[in-house]
């Protein structure tokens, strides 16, 4: 193997900017470091009023202004959902430090599993209200899930192949996975992937309570008590929104130019359930699957690997079948992984979750430091991994690290990634 192939011979690709948009940070600095403060970004819903709904807290990008990022006028025009994928792509690009040399030659592969959830219902409200004739002519523009990825394209002004994903929860994994075999394969030279949600409206939100997967705080708790995974009393999850947007390229790409690499995706994978529209198997046969292909995939043991950010939603099921799945592939191995849930503290974003995650579980790579799982009081006997309870933690030979998505309607998607 040469310097520029991965394990299995293949063009190595990096990540070498991140944008964050999260429920704990609107950059990916201060993300970051309230991840490792242990700091929740679970509070009362403000973007509507939920009083016809059995929900009363959600994540939210607290502060977010769209006029800031794209003018008011634009900002008029534009979904929540773009405007958030346009300033995370900002600062991506930035951070990157790369130019546009040859359009052609740079990618968009941005995934999202609502598109424009406000412009849906705004445009719905007018349409019963007002009828159809009232309905404006941005609406449809607005509200489709392969918008975000147009805006960034025409905001940097790139013209190489752009597409959106959508896979539910999974999205996120699958877009970076995705974006990772265009650049592999030689057919652009970079690629600006990730994935973004922001679904606080009160269709949505009445939707997944009565759907009853929603949590509600622990008894005498506070309301950042109610993301709690892994934890005995959990009882849901909480939504949240985001968007998170990553430059990727070729490893000797990135060194020609001087780049700062923050880390390698090694591999990816993308199983299916085919059981349940929300619930995973209870064999655990697509997760099982998912895991043990992102290994191969990479040219990876199970012992190589020192971290895995789960899925790790609080809910029931989830938390208890993806722990049993960790403990079947990774064996032995499992007692000295640390395994922890940032949806702890930002609750379940969606179709940028696990873009996001996989960002967290990069700069975990880069720094050697893991974020903790918070609420974390009385486990679960069913959950009995290391779920860094006590705080962010130093792993001083962190060297390979696995994100991983568990998606409705079973879709399930893994990124491993390796510290340059």
């Amino acid at each position: 193997m040469n310097e520029a192939q991965d394990p299995v011979g293949k063009p190595r690709v990096v990540i070498t900017g991140l944008g964050m948009l999260s429920p704990v940070g609107l950059d990916t600095p201060t993300s970051w470091a309230s991840l490792l403060a242990g700091i929740s970004g679970v509070a009362p819903i403000t973007l509507f009023d939920p009083a016809r709904i059995d929900a009363t807290v959600a994540a939210e990008l607290k502060g977010f202004d769209p006029e800031s990022i794209v003018g008011k006028r634009e900002a008029r025009k534009l979904d929540r959902c773009s405007v958030a994928a346009i300033a995370a792509a900002r600062e991506a690009w930035a951070m990157s430090g790369c130019t546009v040399d040859d359009p052609e030659r740079v990618g968009v592969v941005i995934g999202s599993a609502f598109g424009g959830a406000s412009t849906i219902q705004a445009g719905m409200g007018v349409l019963h209200e007002r009828g159809p004739d009232r309905i404006g002519p941005h609406v449809l523009g607005a509200m489709l899930v392969d918008t975000p990825g147009f805006q960034v394209a025409h905001d940097l002004g790139v013209i190489g192949p752009n597409f959106s994903v959508t896979s539910a929860c999974a999205t996120g994994a699958h877009a970076v996975g995705i974006a990772s075999d265009l650049v592999r394969s030689g057919d652009v030279d970079l690629v600006l992937t990730g994935g973004v949600d922001t679904l606080i409206t009160e269709f949505i939100m009445g939707g997944f309570c009565n759907m009853r997967v929603l949590g509600t705080p622990r008894e005498g708790g506070d309301l950042a008590s109610t993301s709690r995974p892994f934890d005995l009393s959990r009882s849901g999850f909480v939504l949240g929104e985001g968007a998170t947007v990553m430059v990727l390229e070729r490893l000797e790409h990135a060194v020609a130019r001087g780049a700062n690499v923050i880390a390698e995706v090694v591999s990816w994978s993308a199983t299916n359930d085919a059981f349940h529209i929300a619930a995973p198997r209870e064999d655990c046969l697509g997760i099982e699957r998912m895991f043990e292909t992102v290994l191969r995939k990479g040219g990876l043991a199970p012992s190589d690997v020192g971290y895995i950010n789960p899925h790790g939603t609080g809910t029931q099921a989830n938390d208890r079948l993806e722990t049993a799945t960790i403990r079947t592939v990774f064996g032995a191995h499992a007692d000295r992984l640390a395994v922890s849930s940032t949806k702890s503290m930002t609750g379940h974003q969606m179709g940028a979750a696990g873009a996001f995650e996989i960002a967290v579980t990069a700069l975990a790579l880069k720094h050697r430091l893991v974020p903790p799982t918070i609420n974390l009081v009385e486990p679960d006997p069913a959950c009995d991994l290391d779920y860094v309870p006590e705080g962010a933690r130093a792993l001083p030979d962190l060297d390979v690290a696995v994100s991983c998505s568990i998606g409705l309607g079973g879709h399930n998607g893994a990124v491993a990634l390796r510290r340059v």
